[in-house]
């Protein structure tokens, strides 16, 4: 049950504090805070109910398509891009064009594209194009449970959520934002002196948060409701087609949760270590005298204490507040509320025997089984790059169909650094420039990966080859100039090397083009002297903030 992997980790008087802390940081104005949020204007305005999965679907919204290729060029700058494989790729496309016709829009835009992540990931862009991560399609048991997939992710984009993004901006819904915003944030920035533009700032970002939350919130059910039908309608069944794609879901976030409470525990640990070797109590206790130097051991363990706590109440508020207020509803609460919809149907419909062999016959398609085995050996390397077999595994992932795909070449890569740091490998390799087994990647078009490129130049830049970097960097522009993705990357690399007042000529281009990209894209601009002076001040105002609080 997740009840008993939500052991609680903070002391008894770490917890007491949380909830004050809670409602003067995050919703100062707790006594301001509407009965229900959904009554609030904004919400809604754009929230609305998610629809009768067995109602005739809405007509198709009209819209303006963003450019599909751009979209797919900026995908190929996320993470480690897009995998290039020709048979799975049409057999996905094959089951979109169904559930398009299904629908009734077999002329729209857009298609499924492979993500390189071995991560249960998914989504759809208002270009009209899904992206499913490789790990679902090793992972998934019958062709039901990816038609669900699709189902779903096709819900986004028929619904038209993706309008969300010029709604905020919309000079009314901003002015509602920030009026929720701002009743829950100035008792805070009263009591941390905050100046005005604190205020007006996390009022807006705060608001906007808790309206797109529960906006995506009721699209998430929506999309559900959708893939439902969509599948339904096609002939799969809702037990091993929806339900079987939320359970596997709902089991890996299981484990992802479980991973960070284990990382946030060793993290705990290792404040109180460090803490309690800093030396600033010790130096100042005399050696000879035991009982301060035991008010100095003290003092360290205090100390190291109210970090860990500190730094653990951070971790359960955010975990908290994402459950809360998050994107996607609780995977569990989105199982139980499908299964009541699914009771409606027919029960015949429910039981269907699961369609497996299409997904089968493709997976096992020579070049397709090379591409999920060479990945599945891929990223185990990169997880454990220091195993002494790990530049022959890597080398092996790296060959065929995928010696030119950015994974294996990353994992061969990093298995090749880790092997020399280690002094494992001869003179010769040690000689070797272990970056130049990325440049495989830049020649393949099919292939390309931002990744490769960034990876490459700022190990050039660190080694002090500030013309090559350049040249790795405008050669990977050739490719994903257009990519927003890169931007706020290209803004910090060409700071560190041709000046910050480039960087900010950059940041200012950056907000024009690509304005979804222009926060981040300051902060890049942001030189290293300019972030020493923001630090000390956000230092000071915590310090304020902890002064109030213990008063």
């Amino acid at each position: 049950m997740r009840a008993d992997r939500q052991r609680p980790l903070m002391s008894q008087r770490a917890r007491r504090l949380a909830l004050p802390l809670l409602c003067i940081s995050l919703l100062a104005g707790c006594k301001t805070m509407p009965e229900s949020i959904t009554s609030l204007p904004i919400i809604n305005k754009i929230a609305g109910k998610a629809p009768d999965p067995q109602a005739p679907l809405p007509p198709p919204v009209a819209r303006t398509w963003p450019d599909v290729r751009k979209d797919v060029v900026n995908q190929r700058a996320r993470g480690f891009g897009l995998v290039h494989a020709p048979e799975l790729q049409k057999y996905l496309n094959d089951l979109l064009a169904r559930i398009k016709r299904a629908v009734g829009v077999p002329d729209w835009q857009g298609g499924v594209h492979v993500l390189a992540s071995h991560a249960l990931d998914a989504y759809a862009t208002g270009a009209g194009n899904i992206y499913v991560s490789l790990q679902w399609l090793i992972d998934a048991q019958s062709e039901d449970e990816l038609v669900a997939l699709l189902g779903h992710e096709f819900g986004h984009i028929y619904l038209h959520y993706h309008q969300l993004e010029s709604a905020v901006a919309d000079a009314d819904t901003v002015t509602a934002l920030l009026g929720m915003g701002t009743s829950l944030t100035l008792k805070a920035g009263e009591a941390n002196r905050w100046n005005k533009v604190d205020v007006l700032f996390t009022s807006y970002s705060l608001g906007r948060g808790l309206a797109t939350a529960i906006y995506s919130q009721s699209e998430e059910t929506a999309a559900d409701h959708f893939g439902l039908a969509i599948a339904h309608k096609l002939g799969y069944s809702y037990e091993h087609g929806s339900k079987a794609f939320l359970e596997r879901l709902a089991g890996w976030e299981e484990v992802q949760d479980k991973r960070e409470r284990d990382q946030q525990e060793a993290l705990l640990a290792a404040i109180r270590a460090q803490a309690a070797e800093q030396p600033s109590a010790r130096q100042t206790a005399s050696p000879a005298n035991p009982l301060n130097q035991g008010m100095a051991d003290a003092s360290g363990a205090m100390r190291g204490e109210m970090q860990a706590a500190m730094s653990q109440l951070s971790f359960e508020l955010r975990t908290g507040f994402d459950k809360v207020a998050g994107s996607h509803p609780s995977t569990l609460r989105r199982i139980d509320t499908l299964a009541e919809v699914a009771e409606t149907y027919p029960a015949v419909a429910v039981h269907r025997e699961a369609v497996v062999q299409p997904l089968e016959r493709v997976r096992k398609e020579r070049r397709t089984a090379l591409i999920l085995q060479n990945y599945e050996t891929a990223f185990k390397v990169i997880d454990a790059p220091d195993a002494p077999t790990a530049v022959a595994t890597a080398r092996a992932a790296a060959s065929g169909p995928t010696a030119t795909h950015a994974v294996p070449l990353y994992a061969l890569y990093v298995a090749t650094q880790e092997q020399t740091a280690r002094g494992r490998s001869s003179p010769a390799q040690q000689r070797q420039d272990p970056g130049q087994l990325l440049e495989a990647n830049f020649s393949s078009e099919t292939d390309r990966a931002w990744i490769t490129y960034r990876e490459r130049s700022t190990r050039l830049k660190e080694g002090r080859q500030t013309a090559a970097a350049q040249r790795t960097v405008e050669r990977g522009l050739a490719s994903f100039a257009q990519a927003e993705e890169v931007q706020p990357y290209l803004v910090r690399f060409y700071g560190e090397t041709s000046g910050w007042d480039d960087a900010k000529k950059r940041a200012l281009a950056c907000a024009k083009d690509f304005p979804r990209a222009a926060r981040r894209c300051q902060r890049a601009a942001i030189s290293p002297a300019e972030q020493a002076q923001l630090d000390k001040q956000d230092k000071t105002k915590r310090d304020d903030f902890l002064k109030q609080m213990f008063k």
